[in-house]
């Protein structure tokens, strides 16, 4: 509990178009289908602009941990939910400043959940909201201290077909593609690693399964148009291996909400309780 209100520094960061396409196909974009998605892959197409896709804002949020996590066994963490919160589309290429704060702690029994809130600005005063991403990280073997237990219920699944469905593939690299991006923890990349912690092999980042979501509801229900998704959460339910299918339901609710899940080949939920939020 004494882990709530720790912050982080304030930091200065710059981020460029490169780093934006090389995020994007780290997700899948133009994997396969080169000529497809070239708003996030190339700078240079006639008659395209590029374009960020919002689950970029992860990768700009990433790091710059608040001091109360930064001596815990890393190797014990597991991505838990995802949310980020946009209240403008994300340049592909720009500067702000980052903050980050631990906002809750959870004794899950054996199992603990650290949910921090990572808040990147265009002034160091923090004033001028980028954009939020609100991580929580599942720590095996870090609960049993008697603090609370948590209350939320994840939303209901609507009790009908989905209102579209999107599929894509991913590659047996595709976890060392993404790696560039910034997490390059040895869990998707180190084979022995990966099998002392209970895996066949090395898994597929869950930053990584977020943005393959990110880019089904872009293309199954914003018409192709990132700017439309400023709000978007889901929580992690099953690792995903590289080379597997990725398959997106998404329900159409009221005034421009969704909810999303997504399932592996087999069927098997790996990202539940999704929602979005499209202007």
């Amino acid at each position: 509990m004494e882990m709530i209100g720790s912050r982080s520094e304030v930091r200065r960061l710059a981020w460029h178009e490169n780093e934006a396409m090389l995020y994007a196909i780290g997700v899948g974009a133009g994997l396969g289908d080169p000529e497809s998605d070239l708003a996030y892959t190339t700078e240079n197409t006639a008659g395209i602009t590029l374009r960020a896709l919002p689950s970029f804002l992860t990768i700009l949020t990433q790091g710059n941990r608040p001091p109360a996590m930064r001596n815990l066994d890393y190797g014990r963490f597991l991505h838990a939910q995802q949310t980020i919160e946009l209240p403008r589309p994300l340049a592909p290429s720009g500067e702000g400043w980052l903050r980050n704060e631990i906002v809750e702690v959870l004794d899950k029994g054996a199992n603990a959940i650290i949910t921090t809130l990572a808040t990147l600005s265009g002034d160091e005063q923090g004033e001028n909201v980028i954009g939020q991403s609100r991580m929580s990280t599942f720590v095996r073997g870090g609960g049993g201290f008697g603090g609370p237990r948590g209350t939320a219920r994840p939303q209901a699944k609507p009790d009908r077909e989905p209102d579209c469905r999107v599929a894509y593939g991913t590659r047996p690299e595709q976890a060392l593609i993404y790696r560039l991006s910034g997490d390059g923890h040895r869990l998707h990349s180190d084979p022995a690693f990966a099998r002392e912690r209970g895996f066949e092999r090395p898994i597929l980042h869950g930053l990584s399964t977020y943005g393959f979501a990110c880019r089904a509801i872009i293309s199954g229900t914003a018409g192709g148009d990132a700017h439309r998704l400023r709000a978007m959460s889901g929580r992690f339910c099953k690792p995903v291996y590289p080379g597997d299918t990725l398959v997106t339901e998404i329900w159409l609710l009221a005034g421009g909400h969704l909810y999303f899940r997504m399932l592996d080949g087999g069927g098997d939920a790996v990202i539940d309780s999704g929602q979005a939020k499209l202007f």
